[in-house]
């Protein structure tokens, strides 16, 4: 069986109105062409044959000749080549309000061809070389469609996501706006315009094995090439390099490797990628189904029909199978390489030598098969979910704009998370080799796509060289990196020559600041403006949770007045919500890292360092003059929107802000947070689910409300908590309004106040027990209420459908209506509800947080 030549893609990245630019990815050298056309429902007619797409309607004019608007693949590897091909349009362009669709057409020299989208069998349902494939356009020889970002605030739709894990609980959300495209495909207003994937579009860190095993593996053919990692034991021993392959980093074996000698902290980093190809692999993987190795497709495919088959496929990867393949158990005993000076040390944990080294296999032994075992087949279990929606979702990147932006852990868990962590990895090669090949993977998978206009391939004549984006520098030096691992050829220098420069640009050495990886983009009458806040971050001590972002790059990230000068509002993204909930990150998140700290009194992140990795302490909030700038910043426009994701949970939330001593807000800040598509937090605790602990997690009041000085010398007055002192101490000094001893004061005037509310969904529903219905005074009536109250409860647990927070893997959606002279954002959350016999299970936006963008009404905080 052979793959299809285009494995990955047509994703539909950056759209603007004289440009469209599409991300493909395929396994031999194309030169690729993009077509446009005004309408939907473009369909082949069935007059050019079988290998070209022909329709009595003719595609809207490019700015260029149909031979300069070929665009060559670059060769990222052996087996990967890949192009953002973009169409520059004639004026006036792609309007708003219409659809439009698009081909993609590409010719190969060895052997001469010609193919499309419909030739390649993208436009059909049906397998195709084995793999399943729905039709891009929705119907049999349709072309997938697009469409433009409403100029109307009131007609915007924009869908939200992030954290996508294969193997996690929980459905692959993304799917879901399948089903919302196909049902509104000539309604503009009706689709996704825009879709944004805010962090954790992989999970680097976390791999199921099964999946790890086949990475890179295109049935057969390494899809890179040969790469070595450089591995030291300590400073006084020297570096080694060695081979990164199945048999040298075996699957669930690189827990001890990675956090040993790369210096990382996940504590989940069992299938931690580690090679260039690796990475690249996953991401083809999440993305495409075409792209999967062919035992790997066989293997799941069963699993599919049939669940009961996961267990005896977790026997077969671990014993090996009947064929006489070694096993995970026989690569682990009987690979020399695995004992070799230069890599036993490197692999085995004391904890597991001894496992391994019992004979014969004994009460150790069987216990790590077994956990194993019950590993291996919950993982498989999630595939195979993971694979039957995943035409849907790629679908889905076909048909809408689709924007990206890193958080962790599509290089690692906690990158970035303190100075110490930084010093820790990028003093040890290893742990060099890991983030630069992440890096690598990134900028070809997810930046290229989304400024296309910052990335040149292709060396034209006469460039000068000094004036080339550093994001086409680190392009070109990938793409060498290819020719030069694909040869392979000129391997002697390739560290010296291209590895050693990609770090430099990526910032890792002592060289100038890297890439600024942040971007803008039109969101019909406004702008959106996407934050790196992994690599521009300032750190207070070693271990002092980070500011997101240092003083400067807030000032290079964000502009200084609105877009325009007139934009309704502005969409802001940033990986980690700004507004979180506060009782979580002020209460619950600190205690629990602090449990965590007092077991933890050795190895490489002891006590409370290790508590504060644990439990993620780098929200916005845990760095007071961070965060306060950012608001000051984001006061000036006046309304803003905030997407988010990280968290594993979905909510929305509003800060009014209030500036000098004005007694109105100056601005309002609305924060919508959409997490995770696949990997729910917490998914057994059914208890989170209920209206106390939501409560909780949301402040009883869900509000809290703060006034703050900044660059001034206070006067306090009155009985003042230690703690209260200690903050109105620093600079900038913020303070909560309540808890404060009667006759406390601090003059001057606060500099500016703001006051945080967690949303709720407020519709009536038909479970609601009416308190007004309730008679107090008589036991009958007190008695039905009680038993509708626990009602609704059960219902609650059962459906998932809360007030607050959205627990169940979901993606959102972000409309606008009119409200006076402003406008009211709508948050909806679709997910699929849960029922108690099972016929009720629809997705839906089954929670929906609706706020105004104008404040109305509301009194500053003050003190007392």
């Amino acid at each position: 069986m052979t793959l299809s030549k285009l494995i990955a893609g047509p994703i539909l990245r950056r759209v603007e109105k004289n440009k469209v630019s599409v991300w493909v990815a395929f396994k031999t050298h194309q030169r690729v062409r993009l077509q446009i056309w005004e309408g939907d429902n473009i369909k082949d007619d069935g007059s050019g044959g079988n290998t070209r797409f022909h329709t009595s309607l003719a595609p809207l004019a490019l700015t260029t000749t149909d031979e300069e608007s070929i665009v060559p693949t670059v060769k990222i590897g052996q087996h990967l080549y890949i192009t953002v091909i973009t169409a520059e349009l004639q004026s006036p362009g792609l309007q708003s309000g219409k659809v439009y669709s698009y081909n993609v057409v590409f010719e190969s020299e060895d052997p001469l061809s010609t193919d499309d989208l419909r030739s390649e069998g993208m436009l059909d349902e049906a397998d195709v070389e084995g793999r399943p494939q729905l039709p891009l356009g929705y119907k049999k020889d349709v072309l997938p469609s697009f469409v433009l970002t409403a100029e109307d605030p009131a007609k915007l739709l924009i869908a939200q996501g992030s954290c996508r894990k294969m193997h996690g609980p929980g459905e692959d959300a993304l799917s879901f706006l399948d089903k919302v495209i196909e049902d509104n495909l000539i309604k503009p207003e009706s689709r996704p315009q825009q879709l944004f994937l805010t962090g954790d579009q992989i999970y680097a860190d976390e791999v199921p094995g099964l999946g790890l095993h086949y990475a890179g593996n295109l049935d057969g053919s390494s899809l890179i090439g040969t790469e070595k990692i450089k591995i030291r034991k300590d400073a006084n021993t020297a570096i080694e390099e060695i081979e990164v392959n199945r048999t040298n980093q075996p699957v669930y074996l690189r827990q001890h490797l990675v956090n040993e000698y790369a210096g990382f902290t996940s504590s989940a980093a069992l299938c931690h990628l580690i090679s260039f190809e690796e990475y690249c692999g996953l991401y083809l993987n999440y993305w495409s189904i075409r792209s999967w190795n062919e035992n790997f497709w066989s293997k799941i495919k069963p699993v599919i029909a049939d669940p009961k088959k996961a267990d005896e496929l977790a026997e077969e990867f671990l014993e090996g199978p009947a064929s006489g393949e070694s096993g995970l158990i026989d690569l682990i005993r009987n690979t020399s390489g695995l004992r070799s000076a230069a890599a036993s040390e490197f692999i085995f944990n004391p904890e597991l030598e001894a496992i391994f080294a019992e004979s014969p296999p004994a009460s150790k032994f069987e216990a790590w098969k077994k956990e194993t075992l019950l590993e291996l087949k919950n993982e498989i279990l999630s595939i195979a979910d993971f694979a039957k929606t995943l035409p849907k979702v790629s679908r889905v990147l076909a048909n809408v704009s689709t924007y990206m932006i890193f958080d962790d852990h599509e290089v690692t868990d906690d990158w970035n998370i303190t100075q110490r962590w930084k010093n820790q990895v990028l003093s040890k090669p290893f742990g060099r080799d890991i983030i630069r090949n992440g890096m690598m993977a990134y900028t070809v998978f997810q930046d290229w796509g989304n400024v296309p206009n910052e990335y040149q391939p292709i060396e034209k004549s006469g460039e000068n060289a000094s004036t080339l984006s550093a994001r086409t520098r680190l392009l070109r030096l990938i793409i060498e990196h290819g020719h030069r691992i694909g040869g392979p050829e000129h391997l002697d220098t390739l560290r010296s020559e291209v590895l050693e420069p990609i770090e430099d640009l990526l910032g890792m050495t002592d060289a100038a600041t890297g890439i600024k990886w942040q971007y803008e983009i039109n969101t019909g009458p406004t702008k959106t403006y996407v934050l790196d806040t992994r690599t521009q971050r300032e750190y207070e001590s070693l271990n002092a949770p980070p500011g997101l972002l240092s003083e400067e790059a807030l000032r290079q990230q964000t502009p200084n007045s609105l877009p325009e000068g007139n934009a309704p509002f502005v969409f802001v993204i940033s990986p980690a919500p700004v507004l979180g909930l506060s009782s979580f990150e002020e209460l619950i998140q600190p205690a629990a890292a602090s449990v965590v700290a007092l077991g933890s009194s050795s190895g490489p992140n002891p006590g409370i360092i290790a508590g504060q990795i644990e439990f993620d302490f780098e929200a916005w909030g845990f760095n007071t003059s961070a965060f306060e700038r950012l608001l000051d910043r984001l006061n000036t426009y006046k309304k803003v929107v905030l997407l988010s994701g990280d968290v594993h949970y979905g909510f929305s939330s509003v800060l009014d802000y209030w500036k000098g001593q004005d007694s109105a807000p100056t601005s309002r800040i609305v924060q919508l947070t959409a997490s995770s598509l696949k990997n729910m937090r917490f998914a057994n605790l059914e208890i989170l689910k209920s209206g106390m602990v939501q409560r909780i997690l949301t402040g009883f009041n869900g509000q809290l409300a703060k006034v703050g000085w900044k660059d001034k010398s206070l006067s306090k007055n009155g009985t003042i908590s230690a703690r209260n002192r200690a903050r109105l101490r620093r600079n900038p000094a913020v303070v909560p309004v309540e808890g404060w001893e009667p006759g406390a004061t601090v003059s001057p005037a606060p500099d500016f106040r703001w006051r945080l509310s967690i949303l709720g969904d407020d519709r009536t529903r038909s479970d609601d027990p009416v308190a007004a219905e309730i008679n107090l005074e008589d036991p009958n009536s007190l008695k039905e209420g009680y038993k509708k109250i626990v009602q609704r409860h059960q219902e609650t647990f059962i459906s998932g459908i809360s007030r607050r927070i959205v627990w169940p893997s979901h993606v959102a959606l972000i409309q606008f209506e009119a409200d006076g002279a402003s406008f009211k954002v709508k948050h909806s959350f679709l997910f699929r509800k849960n029922s108690r016999d099972g016929t009720d299970n629809k997705v839906g936006p089954h929670i929906e947080h609706v706020v105004p963008l104008l404040a109305t009404g509301e009194t500053a905080p003050t003190l007392g």
